[in-house]
């Protein structure tokens, strides 16, 4: 029997937690949209809570589905019921603990001491009492053993590697890796078992957030003027591990790049290899915690069975979806999916030939996204203005919205979606490039081989008034949109629309912010990973069977994409290739030259 009944009964709406609070009004010119941020701590009496948080106040919370509730902001409701176009009135309710845990998980590697109890019901992961651990031994393999002095429960640090008897070997390792050598490649080149190969991988991991630490925590004192970001999404996916069933696992990744130095910030995938997925499920049933509406879950960041399950049934396998004829099209297409299958936010496709990875826990993606967000806010609290362009994915514009509040309300950061086409030749993006310069020149009067860029910038940002005036409604979407006049090989066609309000801006200020707006580093990041990883490359179908997919580069432990990724984000950013001398991380400040392999493989010896 569960213990529900012995429970306290929890808020209507969630309190902050660690200062995180991701429920309330989305949009940016309602009264609303700072209310339930303005509590600071909470002493346990709910009349003393602010008139947001209290029945009859100026939210109503309702119900949606099974264990989900929704949060209704009465203002924008009601002036949306006086005509004017809001659809975003309503969000399902998220657990602010659960974000916290998220973002504790991703941000583990700048943190002096990430040790935590892997108990999650432990007091000390749920916010009631600080993480105390004390030393207790060590393990068979030396490794160092803790215990938890809240909850009792003992463990080891992660594995640490093995002694590394060939050290030589490293850095030659470190560049197999980064340059799309397969596993039993390496080893074959370095004359290694595969499983040396993988505890070599597991301390180049270790050393790169090492690194990583020592540069990034500097970001936090930064006094950055201006960041230009574009933030966008992956989706991988590992084979399967039993013949007798071929469903897949997929995993989403998170990327935010830096429009000016290229620099990736973060990149996060919604897997949590620490997590006992069969520990969770059980805790979930012997205290009742799974009939708790999803918000006030304990275990609510993680993915357990029955609700995936539940979720893989209500989509078809096979889907009939309007044909896109053009970008328009493609809006409002993903419009009309995510209002019928990502009302939560949460952006998986998951139906029946997906499956929960066979180790380790897979995290809502919506609690991801947030992490990711939160995690850039910490980064970026020194500078003066941010401005995030966000693939049109579901969650992503609403994660950028609860992490950036405060900033948003003072004007000190905008948001902007954008959809590109993707589906050109090279032959048509070329035509397009030359209708578009043909264009500028018959605008300037400037012929073709003589036009700057300077020039294409001042045309673009006329078009960008004009198309200002008429912008395009896409039904069931509160943004206006446009079509972006600038064409590039990169991106040939590209539809854009502002989140925030940027009528304080003048309107060639306006345009000037709509001309930058792109997905292109974020875009660039993922095509150097997937060609220079095998791990990263696309799957192919598998057979006669188009619902299984396999590829032979593709991991089977989930948590490879998280190393993997770690490591070749860390060498993207400071090391470069050979044909570029100026890497990321020196445009942005954090290095005087590229860092060369072993400097990072020796940064700390462990």
């Amino acid at each position: 029997m569960g213990k529900k009944s012995f429970q306290k009964q929890p808020p209507r709406i969630p309190l902050p937690v660690e200062g995180i609070q991701v429920n309330g009004c989305r949009n940016p010119t309602c009264k609303n949209f700072l209310s339930l941020n303005s509590i600071k701590k909470f002493d346990g009496d709910e009349k003393e809570l602010p008139e947001a948080y209290q029945r009859g106040g100026s939210y109503r919370v309702a119900g949606t589905g099974k264990h989900t509730a929704s949060l209704v902001c009465e203002i924008c409701s009601g002036r949306k019921k006086q005509g004017e176009n809001i659809t975003a009135v309503s969000t399902t309710l998220k657990s602010n603990q659960a974000v916290h845990e998220e973002l504790s998980r991703i941000a583990s590697y700048l943190e002096e001491n990430p040790l935590v109890c892997p108990n999650e019901a432990c007091d000390s992961n749920i916010g009631k009492k600080p993480k105390a651990v004390k030393k207790n031994g060590k393990t068979s393999t030396g490794n160092q053993r803790y215990q938890c002095l809240h909850c009792g429960k003992s463990f080891s640090e992660k594995p640490k590697t093995r002694k590394q008897t060939k050290p030589h070997l490293n850095k030659l390792l470190f560049r197999l890796l980064v340059n799309k050598e397969p596993i039993r490649r390496i080893a074959e080149l370095l004359k290694i078992s595969e499983s040396t190969v993988y505890d070599k991988i597991r301390f180049i991991h270790r050393q790169c957030l090492a690194f990583a630490k020592s540069r990034e925590k500097k970001l936090e004192k930064i006094d950055f003027e201006r960041l230009y970001l574009s933030t966008d999404r992956i989706i991988l996916m590992t084979n399967w591990f039993r013949r007798n069933d071929k469903r897949n696992s997929d995993l989403y990744g998170i990327a935010t790049a830096c429009l000016d130095s290229s620099y990736v910030f973060a990149f996060n995938f919604n897997f949590d290899g620490a997590v006992s997925l069969s520990e969770a499920e059980n805790d979930s049933k012997e205290t009742g915690d799974h009939e708790l509406a999803k918000h006030h879950r304990k275990h609510a960041r993680i993915w357990l069975s029955q609700e995936f399950n539940e979720a893989a049934k209500s989509r078809p396998t096979k889907e009939k979806l309007p044909v896109a004829g053009s970008l328009r099209d493609e809006i409002q297409i993903k419009v009309l999916v995510d209002a019928k299958y990502n009302a939560s936010g949460g952006s998986e496709q998951i139906d029946p030939t997906k499956q929960l990875p066979a180790r380790g826990a897979m995290v809502h993606n919506e609690y991801t996204m947030l992490a990711h967000f939160f995690l850039l806010k910490r980064f970026f609290k020194n500078t003066e203005k941010t401005r995030f362009f966000l693939d049109l994915d579901s969650g992503m514009k609403t994660a950028y919205i609860s992490a950036f509040r405060e900033e948003i309300a003072e004007g000190r950061s905008d948001g902007f979606l954008v959809r590109t086409s993707k589906n050109k030749t090279n032959d048509e993006k070329e035509k397009l490039v030359a209708e578009f310069r043909k264009m500028a020149s018959e605008s300037t009067g400037i012929p073709v081989r003589k036009l700057t860029h300077q020039d294409l910038k001042g045309v673009t940002n006329n078009l960008i008034v004009e198309r200002l005036e008429l912008p395009i409604r896409i039904p069931n979407s509160p943004e206006r949109w446009i079509e972006h006049p600038w064409v590039s090989k990169a991106e040939p066609e590209k539809m854009v629309a502002a989140v925030t309000d940027l009528s304080k801006y003048d309107v060639m200020h306006q345009a000037n912010l709509y001309r930058k707006v792109t997905l292109a580093p974020a875009d660039r990041f993922f095509m150097n990973i997937r060609r220079m990883s095998t791990y990263f490359e696309r799957p192919f179908q598998s057979g006669t069977s188009m619902s299984r997919i396999w590829h032979g580069y593709s991991a089977y432990n989930p948590e490879m994409y998280t190393i993997i990724g770690d490591i070749f984000r860390v060498h993207y950013n400071y090391c470069g290739r050979s044909s570029r001398k100026v890497t990321p991380a020196m445009k942005l400040g954090l290095a005087k030259a590229p860092i060369p392999e072993e400097k990072i493989l020796y940064y700390k010896k462990y």
